[in-house]
């Protein structure tokens, strides 16, 4: 029964998947057999991939529903990726990012999978939404985030990020210019949703990179309860 739940959690998932897989994937660097690529994608291997990675999840972010849609999803490789004769992946990683709605937080799931010098299949749950930061950056802002919610929500404990949403590049009140496309350190600002103890909050976040790494700000005054 396990198994079987585990396939139809990924089956909506899957039918955009299918579709993203046509095209290329990943960087020019990086190489994948796409038909067996898209073979993997459509096992019952994959299935269970997804829906543990899904389980992983708070329930404030993802959980199943009848009403649950999810248009089309979109692949990318960030390390070339090779099979073992049965088909599995047995090098490389992979993004896989899923829009999902219809059950009360429409957002995109973000998972990286990683294939391990053990040849096991590693989920990493990123942060949901259209955020830019990569997976370092995200668990250093966490806790400025939180830090913000929790000055509106001071007893609260068990907070999540329920979505990010990418806001544009500069910052936020035109206190600093994009300065274009090719510029080497582009400030960047977002909005997270962040849950806890029944409130809602969003939460400006801003990202300036330099030579040293990014400085996040997080402006307590400007956050918003919803």
């Amino acid at each position: 029964m396990a198994r079987r739940s585990a396939i139809a959690l990924s089956a909506v998932f899957l039918i955009g998947l299918c579709a993203a897989i046509a095209r290329p994937l990943g960087v020019e660097a990086q190489t994948v057999d796409a038909d067996r690529f898209r073979k993997f994608m459509n096992s019952d291997f994959h299935a269970a991939l997804i829906a543990h990675a899904a389980s992983l999840l708070p329930k404030e972010v993802f959980h199943s529903c009848p009403t649950l849609v999810s248009p089309e999803g979109t692949v990318t490789l960030e390390k070339s990726v090779s099979f073992a004769p049965d088909g599995i992946p047995n090098a490389g990683a992979w993004w896989e990012r899923l829009p999902v709605a219809g059950c009360g937080n429409d957002t995109i799931l973000n998972f990286r999978f990683s294939v391990g010098t053990d040849g096991k299949i590693a989920a990493t749950v990123a942060l949901p939404g259209t955020t830019h930061a990569d997976l370092a950056l995200q668990r250093d802002a966490l806790k400025y985030a939180y830090i913000g919610a929790r000055s509106r929500a001071k007893d609260c404990e068990g907070l999540n990020v329920k979505d990010t949403r990418f806001g544009g590049y500069g910052l936020r009140n035109h206190r600093a210019p994009d300065p274009g496309a090719g510029a080497p350190f582009r400030p960047w600002w977002e909005t997270w949703t962040v849950v806890g103890c029944g409130r809602t909050f969003d939460v400006p976040m801003e990202f300036m990179p330099d030579r040293t790494g990014t400085q996040i700000v997080q402006t307590i005054n400007d956050i918003i309860e919803r």
